[in-house]
């Protein structure tokens, strides 16, 4: 009988931790610990540590954990201004120094550790500067820096050399979840940008930009993602592309969310949401009255706009960005999702959470 395991999930509130979090507690063969900055609002079995991962003397605390075997990193630190901040030294710097607290501080009392996961992304593609390869491959050349996937992939690579503990890659494509909080989270913006019209007595209209076939990844697929590449000897020190394993365009979602939301579909009307969105809070706070919601403020469902607008294309021509998936396939890793029914399900969730209205 396997002995049990421990994972520690570091960002464990944020949108891909949230899921991993539920993924792991499910399961009779983990022991689960969370670390976040914020203690979670909802009940969990999981051990948990509220820590500041910038502040290195709050790091400290993880030393309080013992016993983990493998680590799932999904934190990530975003500048006020979201997208200029992915290319900026700053941002790489904080990143870098939050990864070396975390991984310092649990290994010098974790002698059984195993594995650790990191979280990557498209920009490590290039897909915030432009056009890149197609399909990104993850044998690809790197692009140009600042990009602090990079410097934390290089440095997990080289303190890795003559350890016990492996390390994995996971570069999943846009990320879809359930987490409050989180500056680059579509699903909860389409939540509230689809209530808020509703409010107003608007119909729904895509804000966005052309069309363009796009990806995505549900953040529970990336939690079965992460337990197979962190137990599985023949996926370490790999990096692995994941992601549902269809493709979807807006003009398909979008009358789906009209439907959940009972609302008019109208024909799009490109708008740049980080400009006119941040204004509409008064609204929020009535949705919220009216429907009984739990009282997240608007900024904490969503905090930042920008993203949304980087998805939809606003002000942007029609970028493919897609990626393949065959090293996971080819190494055992074959479980899908179908994308359309995965953004309907997610809104459904948060509906049922209280945290969206129906």
């Amino acid at each position: 009988m396997m002995a049990r395991q421990k994972m520690l999930i570091v960002g464990a509130l944020g949108t891909v931790g949230r899921p991993m979090l539920e993924h792991f507690e499910a399961s009779p063969e983990w022991d689960v610990c969370g670390v976040s900055r914020r203690t979670p609002d909802f009940e969990t079995t999981a051990e948990w540590a509220a820590v500041d991962l910038r502040d290195p003397d709050d790091c400290r605390k993880l030393r309080e954990i013992k016993g983990v075997t493998n680590i799932c990193y999904t934190a990530v630190y975003e500048k006020p201004d979201v997208t200029r901040g992915w290319s900026e030294w700053d941002h790489v710097e904080t990143n870098l120094a939050m990864l070396k607290n975390v991984v310092e501080n649990v290994e010098a009392v974790s002698p059984n550790l195993r594995h650790i996961t990191l979280l990557q992304g498209t920009k490590a593609y290039g897909g915030h500067l432009g056009p890149f390869r197609q399909p990104a491959r993850e044998s690809d050349k790197r692009y140009m820096r600042p990009n602090f996937y990079y410097d934390q992939q290089d440095w997990i690579a080289e303190r890795q050399q003559g350890k016990e503990w492996s390390w994995s890659v996971l570069r999943p494509q846009i990320v879809c979840g359930l987490a409050v909080g989180s500056p680059l989270n579509i699903i909860t913006a389409i939540g509230v940008f689809a209530a808020v019209s509703r409010e107003y007595g608007l119909p729904l209209r895509f804000p966005g930009g052309a069309s363009r076939i796009g990806e995505a990844t549900d953040a529970r697929l990336i939690a079965k993602a992460a337990e197979w590449a962190g137990t599985s000897p023949q996926c370490a020190n790999q990096v692995f592309n994941i992601a549902n394993g269809d493709v979807y365009v807006w003009e398909n979602v979008f009358p789906k969310v009209a439907e959940l939301f009972r609302m008019e579909l109208e024909p799009a009307q490109p708008f740049s949401l980080a400009r006119i969105m941040p204004q509409n809070e008064p609204i929020w706070d009535r949705v919220v009255a009216k429907h009984g919601l739990k009282p997240y403020k608007y900024t904490e469902v969503v905090p930042s706009w920008q993203f949304a607008d980087f998805l939809f294309g606003y002000g942007q021509r029609p970028n493919p960005h897609h990626m393949s998936t065959i090293k996971a396939r080819k190494l055992g890793f074959h479980d899908c999702v179908d994308s359309e029914e995965m953004f309907v399900d997610l809104l459904q969730e948060l509906q049922k959470r209280r945290i969206l209205p129906e």
